[in-house]
């Protein structure tokens, strides 16, 4: 699945819930393993940070950016705070984060 973020915005609590809510609804429940796609994205909120790490339904998620801005905030989505109980990691080539998504177990 693949989930893109609107890149020249910041992403807030609500169009992370928003997103939250069609990852469940497209991964019927089943556990998902997402590419997040976060190239020129303005910033991302703590609160919007919360939400993405308490999808109940994710397996794994591979963030996917385009330079050394995307990495930073990557590095807060992934490490600031709690970290999410599903692997994540990040990738500025979209073959490596689709190989390893594939390669991951649902189990984590």
């Amino acid at each position: 699945m693949r989930l893109v973020l609107p890149a020249g915005e910041p992403v807030t609590e609500e169009l992370a819930s928003f997103a939250a809510l069609e990852v469940a609804r497209l991964a019927r429940g089943e556990r998902a393993r997402v590419l997040l796609e976060l190239a020129g994205v303005e910033s991302i909120s703590r609160e919007a940070r919360d939400v993405f790490g308490s999808v109940p339904n994710l397996a794994a998620v591979a963030v996917l950016g385009a330079g050394p801005v995307d990495k930073v905030i990557a590095t807060f989505l992934i490490g600031g705070g709690v970290r999410p109980p599903f692997p994540t990691r990040y990738f500025s080539s979209e073959h490596k984060a689709r190989v390893w998504l594939t390669d991951i177990s649902h189990d984590g």
